[in-house]
């Protein structure tokens, strides 16, 4: 069952403060310690914990059960990464964790590796994480997913300022109790340098939007994240700051830098290849690669999408990753195929449906009748329940048509807000912000926002047994089009629907209504037909639909079917005509 609890924004009349956190900003931690330690490639039985310093040493990390946070320790493998920042030499460091328990939660320090080693966390408290629930496991659990973060942007004017907006979001995000965090793609702007990532020290216009004091500095430490690419920062710095190579080794992915030729003219070029799976409790999570560099395009025009520079970037990532020959969609296939049954959950950058006029849909991945073999098709034929998109910089939730898959776009991470131009079928809600006029614009029903502080936003999922609860929460702190979906097994189709009437507005729309369906479960969408043929799909909160490319009076038969979660649709109600 699907219900919506929107909740009406609060004006902005101030800045939002900085919640009173103990690692807001790293009081007595060590001078030596340029990147405070944060976390990454999860898995049951182990962690991969990262940090910055301004010396290097063969690093090691203190850990052990609540209670006993210095019981073992884990040592690095080799000294510290050089890397430069701004011009200052600092050294990357990380350290694999293993040999854990699954589902347990766990303290640790970080320290150099001198002969007197330092704690470079000095007097804070120990940070704590938990491993990953077993899979198939049934107890509750919560993650979250953001997209299109790390921005020194703020309220539209990059002058190096606080974003305030993005350090009240991550404020939020580390205290909302979630486990990990999903990263739909585009990591530190403008070009995901090290620079742009940056460090807790140095401040400015694109100088550390990811690892400044106020921002990853304090969720970071006890929120462990999965990456995957976007289209900004298709580099080895990606490679670098998140390592996730024992999920991706683990699920025979992929998580280097490999050699792609050349596509519809493109350079031939080296770009991180990202995509892997883990498993959870009861949800397989994919994070997957559909993704393309925007200053490499060759000669695409964009096809049927456009000929704007993302219909260029989804005509060449379709070419270079979602093709059937492709080692990505070969590898996706089989591991669907060798996981039935469960949820399943994919992230990946491009989005599969948003209403932005240039960050618009991806045509190329959708389930549509002339695109046989999409990703979308995959996804839908092998049970993916729930797809989470970045790329636009808004919220958009989308309701899926028939073959297709219910997703969002999260793009409010922190970066520059986009807006929505239209408001397709599909789009169920949307809410979003334009700095030219300074308002908001929705879809959907939603509130329009007053701020652009109630656009930037993060989604909180949580897991208990078949039911995902997907909660929006924006940098207030305010949550908003709370979603439930029950994923149980089901094979009860949806009652027909009732009071199917169609009535002529003006000569080019017909205007159809009908009454709701009802189902065991919950109805998730209308689609709507012409003459046999589909025309549209609609949220189950809507009971009618504008066909505004009849020409009336006509001979228009028209039909309305309710369609469950499971695919289930209930039978042909009883035409109209025009």
């Amino acid at each position: 069952m699907r219900r919506s609890l929107a909740a009406a924004f609060a004006t902005l009349t101030a800045a939002f403060a900085l919640p009173d956190t103990a690692f807001a900003d790293l009081p007595g931690a060590s001078p030596l310690l340029t990147r405070a330690p944060y976390l990454s490639d999860l898995t049951t039985t182990s962690i991969r914990v990262n940090w910055g310093t301004s010396t290097q040493t063969r690093v090691t990390v203190k850990y052990g059960p609540l209670g006993n946070c210095t019981a073992n320790t884990a040592s690095a493998l080799g000294l510290g990464t050089p890397i430069s920042v701004n011009g200052t030499t600092e050294y990357q460091n990380r350290v694999l964790i293993s040999g854990l328990s699954p589902a347990t939660q766990y303290c640790y320090r970080v320290f150099t590796g001198d002969a007197t080693p330092v704690d470079l966390l000095g007097t804070n408290p120990s940070p704590t994480f938990t491993t990953l629930e077993p899979a198939g496991g049934a107890t509750p659990f919560s993650f979250a997913v953001m997209g299109d973060w790390g921005d020194t942007t703020n309220s539209g004017v990059n002058n190096g300022s606080l974003n305030v907006n993005q350090a009240n979001l991550w404020s939020q995000l580390g205290a909302s109790g979630v486990r990990f965090a999903l990263s739909a793609g585009d990591v530190a702007y403008p070009a995901g340098s090290q620079t742009s990532y940056g460090d807790l020290n140095q401040t400015g216009p694109n100088i550390s939007a990811v690892f400044r004091r106020e921002y990853w500095a304090y969720p970071g430490q006890h929120l462990p994240m999965y990456i995957t690419n976007g289209n900004h920062g298709r580099n080895s710095t990606e490679l670098t700051n998140w390592p996730e190579t024992t999920n991706a080794t683990a699920s025979g992915g992929r998580y280097v830098l490999e050699n792609y030729p050349s596509f519809f003219g493109t350079t031939p070029a080296s770009y991180p290849s990202t995509y892997y799976a883990f498993d959870s409790g009861p949800v397989r999570f994919y994070m997957l690669d559909a993704s393309w560099s925007d200053s490499n395009l060759g000669s695409a025009t964009g096809g049927s999408c456009g000929n704007g520079s993302s219909c260029k970037m989804y005509q060449i990532d379709a070419a270079a990753h979602w093709a059937t020959t492709s080692a990505q969609y070969q590898w996706l296939q089989n591991d669907l195929a060798a996981h039935p049954g469960g949820i399943k959950v994919a992230v990946f950058h491009f989005p599969l449906r948003s209403d932005n006029s240039a960050q618009k849909g991806d045509t190329f991945l959708q389930n549509t009748p002339g695109n046989p073999n999409s990703l979308e098709q995959l996804l839908h034929d092998n049970g993916v329940n729930l797809v989470f998109n970045g790329h636009a910089h808004h919220y958009q939730r989308n309701v899926a048509p028939p073959g297709g898959v219910p997703s969002y776009v999260t793009g409010g991470g922190g970066a520059k807000l986009h807006s929505v131009s239209t408001c397709s079928a599909t789009d169920a809600y949307a809410i979003s912000w334009t700095y030219t006029s300074n308002r908001g614009k929705v879809c959907g029903g939603a509130p329009v926002p007053t701020a652009d502080s109630q656009v930037f936003h993060f989604l909180k999922v949580s897991v208990d047994g078949t039911t995902l609860t997907v909660t929006p929460t924006n940098s207030l702190g305010n949550t908003f089009d709370e979603q439930v979906y029950n994923f149980a097994s089901d094979s009860s189709a949806p009652a027909p629907v009732g009071g199917l009437t169609s009535t002529r507005s003006g000569t080019t729309t017909s205007v159809v209504r009908w009454t709701a369906a009802s189902d065991n479960i919950g109805v998730a969408a209308y689609d709507v037909y012409r003459n046999g043929t589909y025309l549209a799909t609609v949220a189950p909160d809507k009971l009618t639909f504008s066909d505004k490319t009849a020409v009336c009076p006509a001979t228009y038969s028209y039909e309305v079917r309710a369609r469950d979660l499971a695919g289930n649709t209930s039978t042909a109600t009883t035409s109209v005509t025009c």
